[in-house]
C-alpha cells in the first residue's frame, strides 16, 4: 500500500522558520514502513527543497538556516476581519503542490499533520486542495497537534481523526478504514525508530527530540497533558540518528526541541553531549524551546560549550508573583543562578537568551519591564513572546470559569497576534507595542526605571 505524508500551508498574520519540522508526521512515516507502507512526503514547508524555489521567490537563510517561509497574500478569514494587518499562506506554491501530487500519483491514504490550533485555515485548505486533486475515494487521515487538542473541531474537515499520541493504536486505527487486519506492532517506537529524514531530498538543517514528556506542570502549557510520563531514547541511538543523517544531507545545524531535555541529565542529556564530543561531531547545536534555568549545572554549561551549543533559550516568562502561581518552574535566583554558569563556560548574550512572555493573565507591565532587565544585567538576551490561551490548559480553564473566555470562541482569534486586538482583560495592541519598544531601548542599555502610569 502506498502512503502520503503532507505538511500543510500556515495561514496567519506572520511565520518565521524557527526550525520547523513535522517531528510526528516524519514518525507516523517510519511506522508506517514498519507496517509494510511504501511512504511518500510533501512538505510544503520546507524552505531548503530545490524544487520550491522554482515555482515561489524563498527569502534568504539569516542565521544558522532559518529564516522568512515565502508567502502571498491571501483574503482574511471574515472573524478575523478587524485585525489591521495583512494575512498570508507561507509555504509552497499550489503549483508545487499539484506537480508533485502527480508525480506521486495513486495513493491507498493520505496523512496530514498538525500544529497551533490558530493556524487551522492553512491546514484546512491544504485538505481542501487535496480533496479536489484525489476527490473522495481517498482517505484523508488527520492528526498532530490541533487535531488531539480539538478533535470536534477538527472533524468538520470530514476527515479520519487520528486524535492519539501513541503509534502503537495505528494499526488498529487503519484497519478499521480499510476493513483489513495489519499487523499489530506493539513496539517501543521512539526508542528503535528514527524519525523518516531518509524521505527528503534536501533539508537546511535537521531537528531531533531525545526525551516526551515534561514533569512540570505550568498553567500556560499543554505539555504534561500529552504524555504519561516522561520517556527518554538511549543517549547512543540519539546520535546515531544525528550522525547517520548529517552524514546524508551534509548540513550543518542540529535542533533538540524536546520539552524538558535537562530533567535526568547525568544519565540522559550529558551522556548524549559527551558522545557527541567523543565522535568529534563539528555541527552546531541548538536548543530554542526554552529549557529548564534550575536545572542547569556547571556540568551541563561546560558539556554544552565543548559540544559547540550556539543556541540556548531559557524558560523564563516572567517576573514577579505569577513566577510561583504558573506553577514555578523558575524564579529569578534560578535565571539569574543559570546565566552566570554559562556565562562562565564563554557563552555570549548572542547565544544564551531568556524567553519573557506578554499577556500572562494577572501580569503587569511592570512584571515584563523587571524581567527584561534582570536579563539585560545578567548579559544575556531576552526575547517577548505574547500569550496564547492553549485550550485545556490550567490558565485557558481558569479563564473560561471565570467568565473571561467562552470556552466557544473560534481557535484562531486565540492566536496570539489576534488577541489584544479584542480581549478586554488584558494587555492592548498598543500596550504590548509599548513594551516592545521598552524592550528594544533596554537591549540598546538604557536604563529604564519608572513605568507609564496607564501600564498599572
Amino acid at each position: 500500500m502506498k502512503a502520503l505524508l503532507v505538511n500543510p500551508w500556515i495561514e496567519d498574520f506572520a511565520a518565521y522558520d524557527f526550525w520547523l519540522k513535522p517531528l510526528g508526521l516524519l514518525y507516523v512515516g517510519a511506522y508506517l514502513k514498519q507496517l509494510g507502507f511504501e511512504v511518500f512526503l510533501i512538505d510544503l514547508m520546507n524552505r531548503h527543497d530545490e524544487e520550491i524555489k522554482r515555482y515561489i521567490d524563498v527569502p534568504k537563510d539569516k542565521f544558522f538556516k532559518t529564516g522568512k517561509f515565502p508567502s502571498i497574500k491571501i483574503k482574511k478569514p471574515d472573524v478575523l476581519s478587524f485585525v489591521p494587518r495583512n494575512f498570508k499562506r507561507y509555504g509552497a506554491s499550489e503549483e508545487f503542490f499539484e506537480k508533485k501530487l502527480k508525480e506521486i500519483g495513486n495513493v491507498d491514504a493520505v496523512f496530514v499533520t498538525s500544529t497551533l490550533t490558530y493556524w487551522y485555515p492553512g491546514y484546512w485548505d491544504t485538505i481542501r486542495f487535496l480533496r479536489k486533486f484525489y476527490g473522495e475515494k481517498v482517505p484523508i487521515i488527520f492528526g498532530g497537534f490541533y487535531v488531539r487538542n480539538l478533535p470536534s473541531h477538527a472533524k468538520q474537515t470530514n476527515t479520519f481523526i487520528f486524535s492519539g499520541s501513541e503509534l502503537n493504536k495505528l494499526p488498529k486505527f487503519l484497519g478499521s478504514i480499510f476493513e483489513k487486519n495489519f499487523e499489530t506492532k506493539d513496539i517501543n517506537w521512539f526508542e528503535i525508530l528514527d524519525p523518516a529524514y531518509d524521505l527528503y531530498n534536501n533539508l537546511g538543517y535537521l531537528v531531533f527530540i531525545t526525551t516526551l514528556g515534561c514533569p512540570f506542570k505550568c498553567s500556560y502549557c499543554i505539555a504534561h497533558r500529552i504524555w504519561n510520563g516522561m520517556r527518554f531514547r538511549t543517549p547512543r541511538k540519539v546520535v546515531d540518528s544525528i550522525e547517520k543523517y548529517v552524514e546524508k544531507f551534509k548540513v550543518k545545524d542540529v535542533i533538540f526541541f524536546d520539552d524538558a531535555i535537562l530533567v535526568n541529565s547525568k544519565k540522559h542529556f550529558h551522556v548524549i553531549l559527551k558522545e557527541i564530543i567523543m565522535r568529534g561531531l563539528k555541527l552546531n547545536f541548538h536548543l530554542p524551546n526554552g529549557i529548564h534555568a534550575r536545572l542547569i549545572t556547571e556540568e551541563t554549561a561546560e558539556l554544552m560549550k565543548e559540544a559547540n551549543f550556539k543556541t540556548i533559550k531559557l524558560g523564563y516568562e516572567t517576573s514577579g508573583e505569577l513566577q510561583i502561581k504558573t506553577g514555578g518552574k523558575v524564579q529569578d535566583k534560578d535565571l539569574v543562578r543559570a546565566s552566570r554558569i554559562l556565562r562562565k563556560y564563554g557563552f555570549t548574550e548572542n547565544e544564551v537568551s531568556a524567553y519573557i512572555m506578554l499577556n500572562i493573565p494577572g501580569q503587569k507591565p511592570r512584571d515584563v519591564i523587571e524581567a527584561m532587565k534582570v536579563c539585560k544585567n545578567e548579559g544575556i538576551g531576552f526575547s517577548l513572546n505574547e500569550f496564547t490561551p492553549i485550550i485545556g490548559t490550567d490558565d485557558w480553564i481558569e479563564l473560561v470559569n471565570n467568565g473571561k473566555l467562552t470556552g466557544r470562541e473560534d481557535p484562531v482569534i486565540l492566536n496570539n497576534t489576534v488577541l489584544p486586538f479584542w480581549w478586554k482583560y488584558g494587555m492592548n495592541s498598543n500596550l504590548i507595542q509599548e513594551l516592545k519598544h521598552i524592550a528594544r531601548k533596554i537591549k540598546e542599555g538604557e536604563f529604564i526605571d519608572t513605568v507609564n502610569e496607564d501600564f498599572s
